[in-house]
């Protein structure tokens, strides 16, 4: 697909942590009289722990909010069911919001999600045949390479890497490919590499066949992949509400980072991952605080690479209500 083509396509549809988790039939905190009801739409994706883990263990409830959540299959039509209206916050991949703040919309960031960092096990980037001559920059060159969205963090990830390892990127053809058929196309010879991620991307690893491709972390050692955001008219109409929302997920990815074998079993629960799964993979590493030093690599890669058309200061996107 061409680039433009997806570009428009994406923009047309456009205190303290709590000590535990709630044992199931435990007495959960009752929303108070009055709270605000908050409609916020989600990809489900282990990024969106904090959110979820806050909901099943009462945190918004203590805080005055009554939080409904319903699910999108991807974050273009949580970006539109957010900019309709019809959703008050949602999760989204920062690509994407960058791209809709290209184009004048609305948007503003109030919480950050889901947040790559090198080091540990892979979680994000690329997998190759383990015989693959895909070892440098240069190796790429003139190649076919499979990636979930044109447009996304994923290609610009390969164009990183191959950028820093001596290659030329723009000589590299793109196409979509579904994390579901990356293998066999690798099998196949129809691409050299090809985008994964989680839990994917532990299954590619764990065959004889695959071999990690560390792409992401040519972006930056650590920078935010995905966020929660809203308009900055219902920020400007409701700054306590997105203030309250903010600090709870603060409260609550301090929680599960440091506890992933108890939220597996509420993750598994709402991606459908097997919980076997869950709990064996690499977890998503939930921000804390919004952060442009953060979000900057994200610009400036997608400027560098042809996805935006110029860099901007990130603090332009970072809401002035939310826990920076």
């Amino acid at each position: 697909m061409n680039p433009a083509i997806a570009r428009t396509r994406f923009l047309h549809v456009a205190g303290s942590a709590a000590a535990s988790l709630l044992a199931p039939g435990a007495a959960r905190a009752q929303t108070a009289p009055g709270a605000a009801t908050i409609r916020v739409l989600i990809a489900p994706s282990d990024g969106v722990t904090a959110v979820v883990y806050a909901k099943h263990a009462g945190l918004f409830e203590k805080a005055g909010l009554d939080v409904t959540l319903d699910t999108q299959h991807n974050g273009a039509a949580v970006a539109a069911g957010v900019a309709s209206g019809n959703y008050d916050i949602g999760n989204s991949s920062v690509t994407s919001i960058l791209l809709a703040h290209e184009r004048g919309l609305p948007f503003t960031l109030i919480a950050p999600a889901g947040i790559y960092r090198e080091g540990g096990e892979p979680s994000s980037g690329a997998i190759a045949l383990k015989d693959s001559p895909l070892r440098f920059g240069a190796d790429a060159n003139g190649g076919v390479i499979g990636v979930v969205s044109l447009n996304g963090l994923g290609q610009e990830a390969f164009c990183a890497w191959i950028d820093a390892h001596g290659g030329d990127w723009t000589s590299v053809h793109f196409i979509e490919l579904p994390y579901t058929e990356s293998g066999a196309a690798l099998l196949a010879h129809r691409v050299i590499a090809a985008e994964s991620v989680l839990p994917a991307l532990t299954t590619f690893l764990a065959s004889p066949n695959f071999r990690f491709v560390p792409t992401y972390g040519a972006i930056a050692p650590a920078y935010l992949m995905s966020t929660w955001f809203t308009t900055r008219d219902f920020s400007t109409r409701n700054p306590d509400v997105v203030r309250r929302f903010s600090r709870v997920v603060a409260e609550a990815a301090t929680y599960a980072n440091a506890h992933h074998a108890e939220t597996a079993p509420i993750m598994a629960d709402f991606t459908k991952i097997p919980l076997l799964d869950m709990e064996h993979m690499p977890r998503a590493i939930g921000g804390v605080t919004l952060s442009p030093t953060l979000i900057q690599p994200m610009i400036t890669a997608a400027a560098k690479y042809g996805n935006l058309k110029k860099p901007f200061p990130a603090q332009e996107l970072i809401d002035s209500n939310a826990v920076t």
